[in-house]
């Protein structure tokens, strides 16, 4: 399908505008994308100050360790393909 958008639209009136479209199997996905978004920008997931710090500096380090397989299935309950 073509869909028309005008030049004055938001981002998110295009995607309500294409979200409204879809057929309901294609819709569930994409509503179930979006409330993960919606998750990750909740409090659930905010650090505190000294808990970026710890963040910055894992990222910004030159030789990262990483947790192994197995500690990482143990912590999610199923093994990881690598």
């Amino acid at each position: 399908s073509i869909f028309c958008y005008s030049v004055f639209m938001t981002i998110l009136e295009k995607f309500l505008h294409f979200a409204e479209r879809l057929p309901a199997d294609r819709l569930n996905s994409v509503e179930a994308a979006l409330a993960e978004i919606m998750e990750s920008y909740s409090d659930r997931y905010a650090f505190t100050p000294s808990e970026r710090q710890v963040i910055d500096q894992r990222v910004a380090e030159a030789k990262p360790v990483f947790s192994n397989g197995e500690d990482i299935a143990k912590i999610f309950g199923k093994p990881f393909s690598t």
